[in-house]
C-alpha cells in the first residue's frame, strides 16, 4: 500500500513539474530559440519617398490604393459571375475609369481586356485548395469602393500604395517608374526611380507573432513589431517651367519635321545641374503598360549616336589647346581630299580656299577639319576625346546610361582620324555632348552632370554638392571656340533662323546613320548644340532629331527649334537682349 502511495506521489510530482515547465515555455521563457522557432513574420511595406521639382512641387507622389484578394472556399456566388463583376474594374486604369469617348479600336481593346481578365480571375478563384489568392494590387480608391459596394462574400481588402504623377507624362523617361521584382516587391526601374531605388524605397517593417508547433497563434504570445521606415524623398534641379517649354516645343518640332524621335537636354554649364530633359514620343508612367516598352528608356543618356558636325567643336578645342593652330590659321580647303583611299568632301560640295579656322567652323567644312586633325595627330586627338569624357559614362544619377563607343586607339586607320574629326565613325550619348560643350561654356572645366540636389527624410536632410570639375582646356581656348560658335550662328548655315538680338554660341550637326556596315543616304541625325548668353551662359542646350523627313539637316530642323526655346528661356531668366 505504501509503495502504491509513494508511486502516486512521484507521478503527481512529475506531472506538476511538466505542467510548470510547459507554463514556463508557453508564457515565461525568454529563451530566444523557443521564440525564434515558432515566430511567424509578416512584412509591412514602407512608403516610398516622393520626387520633387526645383520649386518643391511633386513630380512623383504616393496615393492610397488597395490590394484585393479572394478566399475561394468562402465564395457564395458562382466564380464566373464574380469574375464578370470584377473584370471591368480590374483592367487597365485607362479603360477601367473611362467608358465614353473611346474610339472603335479602343473599345475593342477594352472588350478584349475584360474577356482576358474574366478568364484570369476565374482561374484563380476556382482553385479551392488555396486559402487566399491575390486578385489585384494598387487598385485606386474609386475602384476599391465600387468593388466593396458589390458585397461579394469571400473577397478581402488590404491597404496598399501606388505612385501618382501630378504632372502626368512630364519628364517620364527621366523619372522612371515603380514595378515589381521577382519577389513581388515594389522596385524602381529606369531613370531616377531605378538609380535611387535603395534610397527611395526605405526599410520594410516586420510584425512577428509566436505560434505553436502546429502553426496556431499563441494568444498571449510575444509580438515583435518593427515599424517600417519611409524612404527618403528626392529634390531635383529640374525646373518645371523650363521642362514644360522644352516638352511642348519638342513635340511640335517632331511633328513639324516628321522626325522619328527627338531629344532635348538643358543644363547649367557652371555646375552641371540638369534643368530639363525631354524625349518625344514619350509615355505616361501611370499607364505604362499601354505603351511600347522601348519608350521606357531615356535616349538622353542611353542612346549612342554619331554626332556629326557638332563634334567639330571638340576637335577644334583640342587643336587650339595643343597650340597646333590658331583661329586665324589658314588651310587651302579648295577641294575634296583623298585620305587612306577614301575621298573626303564637304557636305554641300562647296569649297572655300584659304579659309581660317573660324571660317571652317562657320562653313562646317569637313575638308578643313581633316586639315585640323592632321595637325593634331591621332595621339593628341585621342587624348582629348578621353579628356572631354567620351568613351565612358558621365555617372549622371539616372539608371541606364551608356558609355558611348570609341574604338581602341590601336584600331584606328588614317581615314578614321579624318572622319572622326567631323563626328563620323564614333558614337557618343547626348548627355556626353552636353557635358563636353559645357566645358567650352564654363571656361574649360569638365563637370559631372547631376539631377538630385537634396535628399530628405524624417530625420535628416542632405545637400548634394556638385564636384567642382577639373580643367581640361584653358580659358583662352574656351573663349576662342566660343567666338567661333558665335560667328557660326551669326554668319553660318543658321543665320536665317538665328535671333538677331540674342548673342548665342552654337553649332549645327548632320550625321548619316550607319546601317549594316554602310551609311544610309536617306537617314540622318540632325542636331544643334549651343549655349547662351554667349558671354555669361545661363544654359547649354542640345536639340537632336532622329531621321527628320522634312529636311535632313540640323540647320533646318534642330537649329530653329533651339532658337525658339532659347528666346523663351531668355525671357524666363530675365536676360536683356544684345541690342
Amino acid at each position: 500500500m505504501n509503495r502504491i502511495k509513494l508511486f502516486q506521489i512521484i507521478i503527481a510530482i512529475i506531472a506538476v513539474l511538466i505542467i510548470i515547465r510547459l507554463f514556463y515555455w508557453q508564457f515565461i521563457s525568454d529563451i530566444s530559440i523557443g521564440s525564434d522557432a515558432f515566430l511567424k513574420e509578416t512584412e509591412i511595406p514602407a512608403s516610398r519617398g516622393e520626387i520633387y521639382a526645383s520649386d518643391n512641387f511633386p513630380l512623383v507622389a504616393n496615393q492610397e490604393a488597395f490590394l484585393i484578394y479572394g478566399k475561394p472556399h468562402e465564395l457564395n456566388q458562382p466564380v464566373t459571375d464574380i469574375a464578370k463583376k470584377l473584370a471591368p474594374n480590374l483592367i487597365s486604369p485607362k479603360y477601367a475609369t473611362v467608358s465614353a469617348g473611346l474610339s472603335e479600336a479602343e473599345s475593342q481593346k477594352k472588350d478584349q481586356e475584360i474577356k482576358d481578365k474574366e478568364e484570369e480571375l476565374s482561374s484563380k478563384l476556382e482553385n479551392k485548395n488555396l486559402y487566399w489568392v491575390q486578385l489585384a494590387r494598387k487598385v485606386p480608391s474609386a475602384i476599391y469602393k465600387n468593388i466593396q459596394n458589390m458585397k461579394i462574400q469571400g473577397l478581402g481588402f488590404e491597404k496598399d500604395e501606388k505612385r501618382n504623377y501630378p504632372e502626368a507624362s512630364m519628364a517620364a523617361q527621366l523619372l522612371g517608374f515603380v514595378g515589381y521584382n521577382k519577389f513581388g516587391q515594389d522596385t524602381g526601374y529606369f531613370g531616377l526611380e531605378g538609380f535611387w531605388d535603395r534610397i527611395l524605397k526605405g526599410k520594410s517593417g516586420r510584425l512577428g507573432q509566436e505560434q505553436d508547433p502546429f502553426g496556431l497563434p499563441i494568444l498571449i504570445g510575444k509580438y515583435q513589431p518593427i515599424k517600417p521606415k519611409k524612404g527618403s524623398s528626392l529634390y531635383l534641379s529640374i525646373d518645371r517651367s523650363i521642362q514644360f517649354i522644352v516638352e511642348n516645343e519638342l513635340k511640335n518640332a517632331v511633328i513639324k519635321y516628321g522626325a522619328k524621335q527627338g531629344t532635348i537636354i538643358v543644363a547649367n554649364p557652371s555646375n552641371g545641374r540638369i534643368l530639363a530633359m525631354a524625349t518625344y514620343p514619350t509615355y505616361e508612367p501611370e499607364f505604362r503598360l499601354e505603351f511600347d516598352e522601348n519608350l521606357y528608356k531615356n535616349p538622353a543618356v542611353a542612346d549612342n549616336f554619331e554626332p556629326g558636325s557638332i563634334f567639330k567643336l571638340i576637335t577644334m578645342s583640342a587643336a587650339l589647346d595643343s597650340s597646333v593652330i590658331e583661329p586665324d590659321t589658314r588651310c587651302s580647303c579648295n577641294g575634296p581630299r583623298q585620305i587612306g583611299g577614301f575621298e573626303i568632301s564637304t557636305w554641300n560640295k562647296k569649297y572655300y580656299p584659304n579659309s581660317t579656322m573660324t571660317e571652317v567652323i562657320q562653313h562646317s567644312d569637313n575638308v578643313g577639319m581633316t586639315f585640323v586633325a592632321e595637325k593634331l595627330g591621332l595621339n593628341k586627338f585621342y587624348e582629348y576625346i578621353l579628356k572631354f569624357g567620351f568613351s565612358k559614362a558621365t555617372s549622371i544619377d539616372l539608371q541606364g546610361e551608356s558609355d558611348g563607343s570609341i574604338r581602341p586607339k590601336n584600331e584606328w586607320r588614317e581615314v578614321d582620324l579624318a572622319t572622326a574629326s567631323f563626328g563620323q565613325g564614333i558614337a557618343i550619348t547626348p548627355i556626353q555632348m552636353v557635358q563636353a560643350t559645357s566645358v567650352i561654356a564654363n571656361g574649360g572645366k569638365l563637370i559631372k552632370p547631376s539631377i538630385v540636389v537634396k535628399i530628405k527624410n524624417s530625420s535628416k536632410e542632405e545637400i548634394l554638392q556638385t564636384d567642382g570639375g577639373r580643367r581640361i582646356i584653358s580659358q583662352k581656348t574656351a573663349a576662342q571656340v566660343k567666338e567661333m560658335m558665335v560667328n557660326a550662328v551669326q554668319n553660318g548655315e543658321t543665320k536665317a533662323f538665328a535671333p538677331k538680338d540674342l548673342r548665342i554660341a552654337g553649332k549645327t550637326g548632320t550625321a548619316q546613320v550607319p546601317v549594316a556596315g554602310h551609311y544610309d543616304p536617306n537617314k540622318t541625325i540632325a542636331s544643334f548644340i549651343g549655349f547662351a548668353p554667349a558671354d555669361e551662359p545661363k544654359f547649354v542646350m542640345l536639340v537632336r532629331f532622329s531621321q527628320p523627313s522634312s529636311s535632313p539637316y540640323g540647320s533646318e530642323t534642330a537649329a530653329p527649334t533651339f532658337f525658339i526655346i532659347a528666346k523663351k528661356l531668355f525671357n524666363y531668366f530675365g536676360i536683356p537682349l544684345s541690342n
